[in-house]
């Protein structure tokens, strides 16, 4: 039985670019979640893409940013 990583996704962080950080997460496996806020502000600045993929907290100041931390 294969069980996916859940992935929060801040709606207000990622901005413009949630569909690409959605897809890129799915393609990846995740089972993404898009919510209003993930607490992650309060620990990084608001406006990065902030991301919690499993156990491992994501905070990029951009898309490019977010695929290099996603990848580590």
């Amino acid at each position: 039985m294969v069980v996916s990583v859940r992935a929060r996704v801040c709606m207000f962080c990622a901005g413009e670019r949630i569909g690409d950080v959605v897809k890129v997460l799915e393609a990846k496996g995740y089972s993404v979640s898009v919510e209003g806020c993930i607490g992650l502000c309060a620990k990084y600045p608001c406006g990065n893409v902030n991301v919690i993929a499993g156990e491992k907290e994501i905070s990029a100041k951009d898309f490019g940013g977010f695929l290099e931390a996603l990848r580590i």
